[in-house]
């Protein structure tokens, strides 16, 4: 039994150890454009009207815009709850209102490495 319960915690510490020894990939944040004026930053739990443009890294390729893809619409999203991407939910905290970032968004909180399908999307 004793050998069983050490080999548990073992197995639990490698675990936990394996998983902090992987880094989480990082948004990279530029501030293209900030307010004189910012009476408050954004957190978990805003809700979010973003008008964004989505260009593949490799070659600059514009995928979408909601100025050209969504009749010229914001979308709407609540930060921290995983409604939008990981990358939006970690680059967008701490604006203010009427901030400008460009986020460079690692696959893995993206669309992932292989990117997202169009013929699939809803």
């Amino acid at each position: 039994m004793r050998l069983f319960l050490w080999n548990a915690v073992l197995t639990l510490l490698v675990t936990c150890l394996s998983g902090a020894l992987i880094p989480e990939p990082e948004v990279k944040i530029e501030v293209l454009q900030k307010p004189f004026i910012c009476h408050r930053k954004t957190k978990g739990g805003d809700l979010m009207l973003v008008h964004y443009e989505g260009y593949l890294e490799k070659d600059g390729s514009l995928f979408h815009s909601t100025h050209k893809h969504n009749n010229g619409q914001p979308i709407w999203f609540t930060l921290g709850i995983l409604e939008a991407l990981k990358g939006w939910d970690q680059g967008l905290k701490g604006m203010c209102v009427g901030e400008k970032r460009k986020l460079t968004i690692p696959p893995a909180l993206g669309y992932g490495k292989e990117g997202k399908d169009e013929k699939t999307e809803t």
